[in-house]
């Protein structure tokens, strides 16, 4: 028999711990523990059975720069963005996708850190999304000479900035292949999964 997980702790090498304990306040966690020695410190925060682990230490580590990103589920985000903006922070609304239908937002952590704050599920005080469809849609996409493409679109991108545009394939992959960070975000929802299982089948 396989163990059981009882718990999870998300943790960060941070630049200064008060500042990024500040942060995290925002979302809702408390501290609940600390430790300090003469060359590293800690801060364990916590929001209901959910724990964030920031340690720091002199001199500062010199870490890789990899790509973190936490990304907290909310019962209303919205809320969740509004605190955060009243502490200073810039955020980014980024739509509504499959994963979090009540809305999707993107702010930085005083150490650059990517933190998503999602809800799963939409509102019933709010109306429903309206679904584009790309069967009777032209191509959003210029060529290089400034012409109109007339090919039909077949998908929209996205990127994490919360841009989007409809493309016909010929530009989809040229998007793909050049704009960093770009995806597809087909308005059928059966995204990458969907496209192995055919090419399986």
């Amino acid at each position: 028999m396989a163990p059981a997980v009882q718990e999870m702790v998300a943790a960060t090498y941070v630049r200064d711990i008060g500042a990024s304990r500040r942060f995290y306040e925002l979302l809702g966690f408390h501290e609940h523990s600390r430790g300090e020695a003469a060359t590293s410190a800690w801060s364990a925060l916590r929001h209901d059975s959910h724990e964030v682990l920031l340690t720091a230490t002199t001199p500062p580590l010199e870490l890789p720069q990899l790509p973190l990103l936490f990304y907290f589920y909310f019962d209303d985000v919205d809320a969740a963005v509004e605190v955060i903006r009243a502490g200073g922070f810039e955020v980014l609304h980024l739509g509504y996708p499959p994963h979090a239908l009540g809305g999707e937002a993107k702010v930085l952590d005083p150490d650059g850190n990517t933190v998503l704050l999602g809800q799963r599920e939409r509102p019933a005080s709010q109306p429903p999304l309206v679904r584009e469809d790309t069967s009777s849609a032209v191509c959003q996409v210029r060529d290089i000479d400034g012409k109109r493409c007339r090919q039909e679109a077949r998908v929209k991108l996205a990127d994490a900035a919360g841009n989007s545009i409809l493309a016909c394939l010929d530009h989809a992959d040229e998007i793909l292949v050049t704009v960093r960070g770009a995806f597809v975000a087909s308005p059928g929802d059966e995204g990458i999964s969907g496209y192995l299982s055919r090419r399986r089948g």
